[in-house]
């Protein structure tokens, strides 16, 4: 008697499900290929309260689900359908949202193999096969904008729905034969995979165990811990081999697509212990484009024609699979042979990846891909791993993925570039963006809250897509830096985000000078992302974020989106020698805004006399440019060269000052800001940097935006809390990080120098690491600063000679 198979029972979201096949389609805005935005989801909720209200027997968010099976696998089909009209001819309701609806309805009108279709037609067939009646199929598309909505009526029928489902399904199990291999793979490489270094630095064994306890009581973790501990791997490694285990990846994102290295690398090194771990790295489409522009448009772009077909036709998923390296390299080689985009590439190799390498965007924007990055790999309940290293910039940066602004000057700058497109569309451009600046004029005043007209926003935004799909049909060679799409865009992403609503967001109507220009701008504020944060957070197992800079860890853990009660904080001390190291505060400088006059001759004083002690480079990091400007002109010895940090710097420049400072045997001072590229993600190892100067507390600007984030803290947190908040806080990460660029390695030796009296209050002094001082912040004060960090470098010079 033959042995009874057990079929393996494979769990299928109907979107994932419901797609053409074999695939076809063009990569543009609604090809209904990808996730659905938080906020179509929240327009879906209003639309199904009104039907309830408005139609007999509605029932929104109907469970439906369907068994298919074929050979050893059960495939267990569900979602859930946006309305069900129980009556005795029963219809089926699919609602979608688009901010442009109108170019939505005349896509899936003009389109029976649209993905949407599909859908809809798979929550017809399940009601038939389990009730033998045919339903009507309706598809409700909603205008974001005003709410309008139109109705698109589809058949089912039946013979033709049963000649597709055999090919999924035939589809279906070709895929899962793949991921079961990859599934199996990645737990073979958990069991395996080894630590990279034979002997863990001090405080690392500690991070890995618990991180792998955190992960045990099911917390989100986070971890504050200085440079030199080797936080990157000793995060990483714990994350990997429990995501593996359970056959799943690992997200890891960064700030800047530059500071992917670092991540890069510590997977090389586990790479290098035998670990076939395969890494992907999400390069920002700007870099990965073949065009002048990045524009996802099939007229415009022969890499976005009938994407989905080739990638279909040419197998380049499992393709990608089979390669060794994900490299960017790479993917535009296979992009430029099968003329497909290579950025979209990158996105279908995040599946086959056990460590995706990725801006925060990409998780955490407005237009993000996390519908692919946090997709489980085979067990739906399985969910990947995010690692998010420099957590102390994620609360700002994802305030700005929702706070955008239009300004006049912004569109004076693309008048000159309309100028230069074709004569028929150059003078229409021109007087669309005129159009646009008069609509911010008219809230001319003085600063103020304000709430934007969306009317007439919208209106103009229209007639921007109609007036950009014309000019992308026309027969013209768009170049870098197009006028037409420039302008296009930044309306579009401002009108669209009129839609956000909350009591953390807030319109204001600004005016100032800039260059002395006057500047007036519409902007959107985000006072707080945290509870968006913390819903993104739902889409993976277990999340750590860590920095050098998350004290107080009250106030990092809320804004990051943590909750208390599920977070385990945890913080660690430098590994260096304290030794090699010199902390000192100048109290009796003060770097106000209204004393930076009277101590700016100070200051310059100070850091010549304390660089006289000790030949080398140092660096000066000052609150903003015009202070900064301000100290240098009162420099005055010549036995150092400077280098100046620019407002706007290319990577290239900054590659420069960083080699000129590692090559050069002349003592040097670098002059730069607190939170820009120098004091932030660089590294100056060895002798490169011995000294750091930074100069008074970073305090935001005090403007009328500012104080409005303010009072919203006042309001939504702990009153006593909100200039803390809104001010204290964000500066002195920026004082730690750029006090953290001086020891880098357990050989550097150097001085850090506080100049500032505020550093000594213990709201200032609370963020600080563990280790700076024992009990007071006042340890930190000298009363005979030259003497003291005099006998520090002979003490240095003293043990060089011992060990030589």
């Amino acid at each position: 008697m033959a042995k009874k198979t057990t079929q393996r029972k494979i769990k299928v979201d109907i979107t994932q499900f419901a797609v053409p096949c074999p695939r076809v389609g063009s990569i543009e805005l609604y090809s209904g290929y990808g996730q659905v935005p938080q906020l179509g989801q929240e327009i879906h909720q209003s639309v199904q309260r009104r039907r309830i209200r408005e139609v007999s027997g509605y029932v929104a968010e109907k469970k439906m689900s369907i068994e298919f099976s074929r050979g050893e696998y059960l495939f267990v089909v569900s979602g859930r359908a946006d309305g069900f009209i129980e009556t005795p001819d029963c219809q089926i309701e699919e609602i979608k949202s688009a901010f442009d609806v109108e170019s939505l309805e005349r896509k899936v009108s003009g389109d029976e193999n649209h993905p949407y279709v599909w859908q809809l037609r798979t929550y017809g067939y399940i009601h038939y096969k389990q009730t033998g009646e045919v339903p009507e199929l309706k598809m409700l598309l909603v205008s974001s904008r005003n709410f309008k909505t139109s109705e698109i009526y589809f058949d089912l029928d039946v013979e033709e729905y049963e000649a597709w489902l055999a090919l999924r399904l035939a589809e279906l199990v070709e895929e899962t034969k793949i991921r079961e291999k990859l599934f199996k793979k990645r737990v073979e490489i958990s069991e395996n995979l080894q630590f990279p270094f034979s002997s863990p630095r001090p405080g690392q064994t500690e991070l890995i165990s618990s991180i792998e306890e955190g992960f045990a009581e099911e917390k989100s973790i986070v971890v504050q811990a200085p440079t030199g501990l080797g936080k990157t791997i000793g995060v990483l490694y714990p994350s990997l081999k429990d995501s593996l285990a359970r056959g799943q990846k690992v997200i890891y994102v960064t700030p800047k697509n530059s500071q992917h290295q670092v991540a890069e690398e510590a997977v090389d090194r586990m790479q290098e212990l035998g670990a076939t771990i395969r890494p992907l790295t999400i390069t920002a489409k700007s870099k990965m484009c073949f065009k002048a522009e990045p524009i996802c448009n099939p007229q415009y772009c022969e890499y976005a024609q009938d994407y989905y077909k080739k990638i279909a036709d040419n197998d380049l998923v499992n393709k990608i699979s089979k390669l060794r390296s994900l490299s960017q390299k790479k993917l535009r080689q296979l992009g430029e042979e099968f003329q497909v985009c290579p950025f979209e590439l990158s996105v279908e190799a995040i599946e086959r990846a056990d460590v995706v390498i990725a801006d925060y965007n990409y998780v955490f924007s407005t237009r993000s891909l996390l519908g692919r990055l946090q997709n489980p790999l085979l067990e739906p309940d399985e969910k990947a791993n995010l690692v998010i290293d420099e957590a102390h910039n994620l609360p700002s940066r994802a305030q700005d993925y929702f706070s955008p602004s239009i300004s006049t000057r912004e569109l004076r700058q693309i008048e000159e570039p309309l100028l230069k497109v074709a004569k028929r569309f150059s003078k229409r451009g021109l007087a669309l963006c005129k159009e646009a600046q008069d609509l911010i004029e008219e809230y001319r005043g003085e600063s103020r809250n304000i709430s934007i007209d969306f009317d007439p926003v919208f209106e103009l935004e229209k007639k921007l897509r109609e007036f950009m799909a014309e000019y992308l049909e026309a027969d013209i060679e768009v170049q870098p830096q197009d006028g037409v799409l420039r302008l296009t865009n930044v309306w579009s992403d401002f009108a669209q985000a009129l839609e956000l609503k909350g009591p953390e967001f807030f319109q204001t109507y600004q005016k100032n000078k800039i260059f002395g220009e006057d500047n007036e701008t519409l902007k959107v504020t985000c006072c707080d992302a945290s509870a968006h944060l913390n819903e993104i957070y739902k889409s993976f197992k277990n999340v750590v974020a860590f920095s050098a800079t998350l004290k107080p860890f009250s106030y990092s853990s809320k804004l990051l989106g943590f909750t208390e009660e599920s977070t385990k904080c945890l913080e660690f001390v430098s590994p260096f020698p304290k030794e090699n190291r010199k902390i000192i505060v100048i109290p009796q400088i003060s770097t106000k805004y209204k004393e930076r006059t009277f101590s700016s001759p100070r200051i310059a004083e100070a850091i010549e006399k304390i660089m006289e002690l000790k030949s080398g480079n140092y660096i000066a990091l000052f609150p903003s440019f015009d202070f900064m400007k301000d100290v240098e002109k009162h420099l005055k010895q010549t036995f150092y060269q400077r280098l100046i940090q620019q407002r706007e710097m290319k990577a290239a420049r900054v590659d420069d000052f960083l080699s000129f400072m590692k090559n050069n045997d002349h003592p040097t001072l670098l002059l730069a800001v607190q939170g820009g590229v120098f004091s932030e993600g660089v590294d100056f190892p060895g002798d490169m940097l011995i000294g750091a100067f930074v100069i008074g507390p970073a305090l935001p600007t005090f403007d009328f935006e500012r104080e409005q984030i303010r009072q919203y803290y006042e309001k939504s947190h702990d009153k006593d809390e909100a200039f803390n908040y809104t001010y204290v806080y964000p500066a002195m990460a920026k004082t730690i990080q750029s006090a953290g660029r001086v020891i880098r390695s357990e050989s550097d030796k150097g001085i850090i120098v506080l100049m500032d009296s505020r550093f000594l209050e213990s709201t200032y002094s609370e963020t600080m690491p563990q280790g700076w001082f024992k009990e007071s912040p006042r340890e930190l004060v000298s009363q005979k600063i030259l003497s003291d960090i005099s006998e520090f470098w002979q003490s240095i010079e003293k043990v060089k000679g011992v060990e030589s």
